[in-house]
């Protein structure tokens, strides 16, 4: 099955690996980029997350002495915005310093517009000219935020090419010199903006918003929250560095990644369709019905991963333990928070880092309890969804 032009309402520069329609186009682009997104690439650069951790930490400190209220969402996206933009340009976005929610990328802005478009793909075109003259203050503002990542992700992308010497090895430098292995080929600056404005929008949103929804499950449910720190404390209790390794987290904590799992299934934040359309002449067969060719197709992730026969009648509840039991590898096969196949998304390893690190070093180190524990998780989505409201929380530093 290939892409529809839904994804056409996504094109900024130009198609990236996400939007591409053609399949010539983004085997080589995947090939391009692989090597700067391999898991050995990513822990080469875990220094530098490990910096944005420790900023992250302070922040926490500061709100332990004081006693404040603070909101954990915030930080979460502060720090993550930060992190990517150290792997990915070499620069911090110094959020966590600042902490301004305004100077944060509009990314809802431009997806509820991409989703928009491409539930008309054959308009895209004629929108994309027409909507700037449009006086409506809506689609202004979803027009402008689209131009604010845009002109960030441009600006980040030309302060890096015009460094003429340089030790980073980030993501941008590994688009920069990716040389397709078949042919030889590089990428344009034109083809490094599409792609750097794909990990701007996909790498922080994304990963912000699961952390935050992990936190706020596991807050609401203390049963849950106490087994993960035990967990924790037991497995690993022979490190005590300030910022917990990646290495070997995902092996030694199998019941923080069942969490992990259990909050990409009950809460994902991909949500919006992403169709495609039967190619083959015969058509194909999905649950016993026939669907011809030329139909678009598409599964929600949501609707998947509560459907009742598959999880059971719980599948409203958060119940890591369902991942530990002896159908546990099976239901793992069933999530895909990153998509499956050659269209997987090329950033899991870098957003399972920092979902690893952040939950167990705050964990490790902090005693975490969020001032509204009878309240609601309820999220909200324009295709990438988030927790609705803050996730006010009280720390204290753990002994």
């Amino acid at each position: 099955m290939s892409k529809t032009k839904f994804y056409d309402g996504f094109t900024t520069f130009n198609p990236n690996l996400f939007g591409t329609q053609d399949e010539l186009i983004h085997g080589m682009r995947r090939r391009q980029m692989a090597h700067a997104f391999s898991m050995q690439s990513i822990q080469g650069m875990e220094h530098f997350i490990d910096n944005h951790m420790l900023k992250l930490r302070r922040s926490l400190d500061r709100s332990a002495d004081s006693g404040e209220i603070f909101d954990l969402k915030k930080l979460i996206s502060f720090y993550i915005l930060d992190v990517l933009g150290d792997l990915a340009f070499s620069r911090s976005f110094d959020s966590l310093t600042e902490q301004d929610l305004s100077k944060l990328p509009p990314i809802n802005d431009h997806i509820f517009l991409a989703c928009l478009m491409g539930m008309t793909p054959e308009w895209v075109s004629v929108m994309q000219r027409l909507a700037p003259w449009v006086p409506i203050p809506r689609l202004q503002r979803l027009l402008k935020a689209r131009l604010q990542v845009k002109k960030l992700t441009a600006e980040c992308v030309s302060r890096r090419l015009n460094e003429k010497v340089t030790s980073r090895n980030d993501l941008s430098t590994s688009l920069i010199k990716a040389v397709d292995p078949e042919t030889g080929d590089r990428l344009t600056e034109l083809d490094i903006n599409t792609e750097a404005f794909a990990m701007i929008v996909a790498g922080s949103h994304t990963t912000a918003g699961t952390l935050t929804l992990l936190f706020s499950h596991l807050l609401q449910n203390p049963s849950v929250l106490d087994e993960v720190i035990k967990e924790i404390e037991s497995n690993l209790s022979d490190i005590s560095t300030p910022v917990l390794p990646f290495k070997s987290l995902e092996e030694r904590l199998p019941f923080t990644m069942a969490c992990i799992n259990e909050n990409f299934r009950i809460n994902p934040v991909f949500t919006m369709p992403l169709p495609r359309k039967v190619m083959t002449s015969r058509g194909i067969v999905i649950d016993g019905h026939d669907v011809p060719e030329n139909t678009t197709v598409f599964a929600l992730n949501h609707a998947v991963q509560h459907n009742p026969a598959i999880w059971g009648q719980d599948h409203d509840q958060f119940n890591p333990s369902r991942f530990l039991g002896p159908d546990g590898k099976k239901l793992v096969s069933y999530l895909t928070p990153f998509s499956m196949g050659h269209r997987m998304c090329i950033g899991k390893n870098m957003a399972m880092m920092n979902i690893l690190k952040v939950l167990t070093t705050v964990l490790k180190y902090y005693t975490l309890e969020t001032v509204h524990p009878e309240q609601k998780i309820t999220t909200i989505s324009v295709g990438i969804s988030e927790k609705e409201g803050g996730l006010e929380c009280r720390i204290r530093r753990r002994q």
